[in-house]
């Protein structure tokens, strides 16, 4: 996936332009010149926000995967919208199959939340090969069962978006397939600029960080500012940011909701990326 990245003026669709006024503008086209990855980190912590991120897990009878998830508010979870697909057969998984399993420490963790229902962006598609252009869609939310009494770490509004600057500095958490049972960090990258109303980041990634939280710290703590979508090459990742998927978290509940409930009833999960 090779992005042609844009300046935010002309990457943003016509109805959010209004939002560069918000902090938006800090967004620059990428770097020509090669980009070196950010250092990853290994977190084995069980402070803030460490128990509140954790993994969407699937255990079904022809298939299991893992994605990363991070409970937004006492009843969400937000992940990305592929990881609530098979992506062989490309229709959803069982919720029944389904759970989010929060702050993984080896065989430790701090909850086990069962899903109720399940959301995507209105607009989503489950595909294949998806594109760049795709990635703007590619969110999604688990509405659980009960309410978690874990402390959720909030998305990022609109108004609080007037910290970010060229020089924001982002941390990006994820489950890598290949450390299952503890989290990782990048703990300093950035946004590199915009593609297809994506942010391209100089975030490494790789299978299983798919729906990993884009962290920023605010004067009132850390926000989740993006959705990891998709790995770019093995310095560059896609992510979905915040603002299109304002009106996801603020209506998704389960029997009413402005977003795509995923067909089949109570569906779910996730998929190995």
């Amino acid at each position: 996936m090779q992005p042609h990245t844009k300046q935010p003026g002309h990457s943003l669709r016509p109805a959010r332009l209004r939002r560069r006024t918000l902090g938006l503008m800090f967004l620059a086209a990428a770097a020509a010149a090669p980009v070196a990855a950010a250092e990853l980190k290994v977190i084995d912590s069980t402070d803030a926000p460490w128990p509140s991120i954790g993994r969407v897990n699937v255990a079904g009878y022809r298939s299991t995967s893992m994605c990363t998830g991070t409970l937004i508010a006492p009843t969400l979870v937000l992940t990305a919208a592929h990881c609530l697909y098979n992506k062989k057969t490309l229709k959803p998984f069982p919720v029944d199959d389904l759970v989010f399993v929060a702050g993984v420490r080896r065989e430790d963790y701090s909850a086990r939340l069962e899903p109720a229902c399940i959301f995507t962006a209105k607009d989503y598609v489950p595909r294949l090969k998806p594109k760049l252009r795709n990635v703007h869609d590619d969110v999604g939310l688990i509405v659980l069962k009960e309410p978690s009494t874990l402390t959720p770490v909030p998305a990022l509004t609109l108004e609080e978006a007037a910290i970010l600057t060229k020089d924001t500095r982002f941390k990006s958490v994820g489950y890598r397939r290949s450390r299952r049972f503890l989290p990782t960090v990048v703990e300093a990258c950035k946004v590199m600029g915009t593609a297809e109303d994506a942010w391209v980041t100089d975030c490494a990634s790789e299978a299983g960080a798919s729906g990993g939280p884009l962290l920023v710290e605010t004067p009132d703590g850390l926000r989740v500012a993006g959705v990891m979508s998709a790995k770019i090459d093995d310095v560059r990742s896609a992510i979905v940011p915040f603002f299109e998927w304002q009106e996801l978290v603020g209506n998704a509940s389960c029997g009413v909701s402005t977003a795509a409930e995923v067909p089949g009833l109570r569906l779910s999960d996730e998929e190995s990326d």
